[in-house]
């Protein structure tokens, strides 16, 4: 049985979880409660009801949506008792190319929703190319600036030139190489200057 692109389980993973959050009913305390990637970190953002108060607040965040741990931690009174206070933090750290499940704990007070964001983004690594062996669709992800022009180069076994893709937003571009007979490729990317280059297999 072959097994599904990287990208497509990251999506049912993530249709489930949206479903999931979709019907979870959110926290009394919270209002405006978002959890979204933004110039490669994940920013998370809370507004706390005026008239509402908690001692101390936490960020928990987890790969698995079950098992949680706390990343960042606010000290002291949280909330107003006049006025709706905001809070927020920017994970800068996120686990690369990863569906990740946030939450808030207000206190003893209990926790918020869990929100979940697909971080298809790199840090510790320069590139990724997956599925290999793929079957026709398939993702390379770059290390590289959001909206970086990648001009993406594709040859066979023999060095002759299959694929000429100019333009490419990066980092994450999507190809369909469904086009492309069964066997081993070479690609090689270039980004302002940097190459990338990597294998490929089709199947």
């Amino acid at each position: 049985m072959r097994s599904r692109p990287l990208s497509l389980l990251f999506a049912l993973a993530l249709a489930a979880m949206v479903s999931h959050v979709a019907r979870a009913q959110e926290h009394p305390f919270l209002a405006d409660y978002t959890v979204q990637v933004i110039d490669g970190s994940v920013h998370i953002d809370w507004t706390i009801f005026g008239g509402n108060t908690c001692d101390g607040q936490e960020v928990e965040r987890s790969t698995d949506g079950i098992h949680f741990a706390a990343v960042h931690r606010i000290e002291g009174l949280c909330g107003d008792p006049l006025v709706p206070r905001q809070y927020m933090w920017f994970d800068t750290a996120p686990p690369e190319l990863s569906l990740l499940h946030y939450r808030v704990k207000l206190g003893t007070d209990g926790y918020s929703s869990v929100k979940t964001v697909l971080y298809e983004q790199l840090r510790t690594t320069e590139q990724r190319f997956y599925p290999s062996p793929t079957t026709g669709e398939a993702t390379l992800l770059l290390n590289v600036a959001p909206g970086t022009a990648v001009q993406l180069l594709v040859f066979d076994p023999q060095g002759r030139v299959l694929l000429d893709l100019q333009g490419l937003p990066g980092p994450l571009l999507r190809l369909d190489l469904a086009a492309l007979p069964q066997g081993t490729y070479l690609y090689r990317a270039l980004a302002n200057g940097q190459p990338f280059v990597g294998r490929f297999v089709k199947v």
